[in-house]
């Protein structure tokens, strides 16, 4: 049978997964193009396949991180060509997943925090794919309408400070990357250089990693992307150090690199301590069963229905927005401000304004809120 694909053209291909395959590095711009390929389906499936495994056996090189990097921007801009226009810079937050400290979905919440203090926040995340539910899955049982028109989502921003976007709504569904990452259920460097990408004009993000070597080498490729500031944690358990969380830890000591605005890459560690924070233990913050009780969690967590080491993880995370936009000088004060926004109820107040702002129904966004404000 004749392959629809040009032969010099998979021969090329597989040569580069050859590499991957026995310990090999690409260039910049040979990872640029062999993603691009992949988004726009110019390889057969099981050649995409063979190099996003390939690339994840060993640890991708600055190049091929900034790289593919490179091919998400092309592709993105193809499709969203949205950006955010704030009177100030926004920020995006995100953890890639991946880790095996498995919480409810603190990005996701924190990213309303910081909203509720004042800061403008793009948020990008899909359904859950390493752990139990992800940004678009909590958003959604939320009551946030994240299929419909992607400039009302970044008019959002600038409206209220808040928006969603999720890359597998219908919306994008003619982009390479949603099909991608809609058929994945596996851990890819994909899901790490994904989140570094520029989603809506933003120069300001915090991009969680599973784990601590990963701090430097994020934090030196979104520098040489053209980040201003950023913030790249992996976050400890001081019960059990060879585990790790894609965020901020009230657990334990939290690995971080920052991308100060003069260029500076600064690697330090965060204790619980030097927040003011109590160290909790996994138990007290794991993931629930299900993605609805863990949207549900997280939506208590955030509606100042439950205190302690959940609204102290939350605090912290928002905390992190806070400092990285100019909005606190420290990390106590962050968290002081992120938990008055949560027991003052105007977290859940600026969920309500996303709702009103960005759905096509807000009615029936907000009686989607209180069903789970009411379970």
């Amino acid at each position: 049978m004749e392959s629809p694909h040009d032969e010099a053209a998979l021969r090329a291909f597989g040569a580069l997964v050859v590499r991957l395959q026995f310990g090999g590095d690409l260039t910049r711009d040979e990872t640029r193009d062999a993603y691009l390929q992949v988004w726009r389906g110019q390889q057969p499936d099981l050649q995409q396949g063979a190099l996003i495994a390939a690339h994840r056996c060993k640890q991708p090189t600055l190049d091929e991180l900034v790289g593919l990097t490179d091919s998400h921007n092309d592709e993105w801009t193809r499709c969203f060509p949205h950006v955010v226009e704030a009177p100030e810079p926004h920020l995006g937050i995100v953890g890639v997943g991946m880790d095996s400290l498995k919480t409810f979905n603190v990005s996701s919440a924190a990213s309303v925090v910081i909203a509720a203090c004042g800061g403008y926040v793009h948020k990008v995340g899909a359904p859950g794919m390493t752990g139990v539910s992800g940004a678009a899955d909590a958003f959604g049982l939320w009551g946030v309408d994240g299929a419909g028109p992607l400039a009302k989502q970044v008019e959002a921003v600038a409206k209220c400070r808040l928006g969603f976007t999720t890359p597998v709504t219908p919306m994008l569904r003619h982009m390479g990357i949603g099909r991608v990452l809609s058929q994945l259920r596996i851990a890819t460097w994909i899901h790490v250089a994904g989140p570094m990408g520029f989603h809506a004009g933003e120069r300001h993000k915090i991009v969680g990693v599973p784990a601590p070597p990963l701090t430097g080498l994020v934090a030196q490729a979104m520098k040489t992307l053209g980040y201003q500031r950023a913030l790249v944690p992996c976050g400890g358990d001081a019960a059990d150090p060879a585990r790790h969380m894609d965020e901020f830890s009230n657990l334990g000591p939290t690995t971080v690199a920052e991308l100060h605005a003069d260029g500076r890459i600064e690697q330090y560690t965060l204790t619980p301590a030097d927040c003011g924070l109590a160290t909790a233990t996994y138990a007290q913050v794991v993931q629930a069963d299900t993605r609805e009780e863990n949207a549900r969690v997280g939506l208590r967590v955030l509606a100042g229905r439950e205190a302690g080491p959940r609204q102290d993880l939350l605090a912290l995370n928002a905390a992190a927005g806070l400092k990285l936009l100019g909005k606190v000088d420290d990390w106590k004060r962050g968290v002081e401000q992120a938990r008055a926004a949560i027991e003052e109820g105007r977290a859940l107040d600026q969920l309500r304004a996303l709702i009103e702002h960005q759905n096509r129904d807000p009615a029936a966004g907000h009686a989607q809120l209180e069903r789970m404000l009411a379970a």
